[in-house]
């Protein structure tokens, strides 16, 4: 299964903290360049940027699906919409995004962190959007029958 290493993730907070709270960089120079972690799979990473007053920002993202020439993107794009106007509905801040530039349907859990000691709900996130980009993946599974090689995460 998809997962975070605890120790690959607590070593990024820290460093990224130790950024924020130091005082050889600006403040700008910080908020400009989130963090990027990667997962054990190459279709799922987190993304923690600051944001304005304080906030983090938290971005889990996972690459459902490739579109190809065999693929149906209207459809997709369809289901994608519907599974957006869902999440809207449940009030769960996930919501399915087309990638243009790399041509992938990617799932983004988005959470906004009030704290540093919310960190601590991170990998809680990365899994929970996990579970999520797996069941979407599988409703989307006529549209992945056409395709060489299915993700997998």
């Amino acid at each position: 299964m998809t997962s975070l290493n605890n120790q690959e993730l607590l070593n990024a907070l820290a460093s990224w903290i130790g950024q924020l709270k130091c005082p050889y960089y600006k403040d700008d120079a910080v908020k400009k360049n989130p963090i990027k972690l990667m997962s054990s799979s190459p279709n799922a990473w987190l993304e923690i940027k600051e944001m304005d007053q304080g906030l983090m920002e938290i971005t889990c993202i996972h690459r459902v699906i490739e579109n190809d020439e065999h693929s149906n993107v209207n459809e997709i794009r369809k289901e994608c919409l519907q599974f957006n106007s869902l999440m809207e509905r449940v009030r769960l801040p996930v919501y399915m995004w087309e990638d243009k530039n790399k041509s992938e349907f990617q799932l983004r859990w988005q959470e906004t962190l009030l704290t540093q000691a919310d960190l601590k709900y991170v990998q809680r996130f990365f899994e929970q959007s996990l579970y999520l980009a797996n069941a979407l993946q599988s409703r989307l599974g006529w549209a992945l029958s056409n395709q060489a090689q299915p993700l997998t995460h």
